[in-house]
């Protein structure tokens, strides 16, 4: 079962492309409650572990279509929300595919 450095590292590499200002600022908050957890035993635990600690963060259900984050963060002197389009098809698959390769579910890429 991995570590939480291990899980930690999922988040090293960040996305080239963010949704929102605010979305750097929730992937920090959202890596520091699921590195907060214990491991998960699972890559299935880890993706269920990881949108439940969105949620909290963007203070809303990802499966929602009309939601509206209710967490907004200040992003250069303006307040910013996430941008739920971008969690929802790219960086929570993004982490969620990390996971999987940690996990052993899949190969790892090659450099």
């Amino acid at each position: 079962m991995p570590e939480t450095a291990d899980i930690a590292r999922l988040f090293d590499k960040r996305p080239r492309q963010w949704g929102s200002p605010a979305d750097p600022v929730a992937w920090n908050a959202v890596r520091d409650r699921v590195c907060a957890a214990a491991p998960p035993a699972t890559a299935t635990e880890f993706a269920v572990l990881l949108r439940d600690e969105f949620a909290l963060v963007a203070g809303v259900e990802l499966d929602d279509p009309d939601a509206v984050p209710e967490l907004s963060f200040v992003v250069e002197g303006t307040s910013e929300a996430v941008h739920l389009p971008t969690w929802r098809t790219i960086l929570l698959p993004l982490l969620t595919t990390r996971a999987r390769q940690l996990y052993g579910e899949i190969p790892t890429e090659r450099p």
